[in-house]
């Protein structure tokens, strides 16, 4: 089984699973994160709650995510 540690250290496996390079995968990850930031700004309602607050997801990063 391939985790993604061991997908994230050999280029080569990576290109060869996702179809990116490790750089690409990185860039791509935090042009993501910093997408999906502003979507839940600006598609959020009135919430009590401030951005963060309540129950994390499961999913930690944003590269882990895409």
């Amino acid at each position: 089984m391939i985790n993604k540690e061991r997908l994230l250290r050999d280029n080569r496996l990576c290109k060869a699973i996702i179809g990116l390079s490790v750089e690409e995968l990185k860039n791509l990850a935090a042009e993501f994160s910093a997408c999906y930031l502003i979507y839940r700004k600006k598609n959020r309602k009135d919430h009590e709650r401030q951005m963060g607050a309540g129950q994390k997801g499961f999913i930690p990063t944003p590269l882990e995510s895409l």
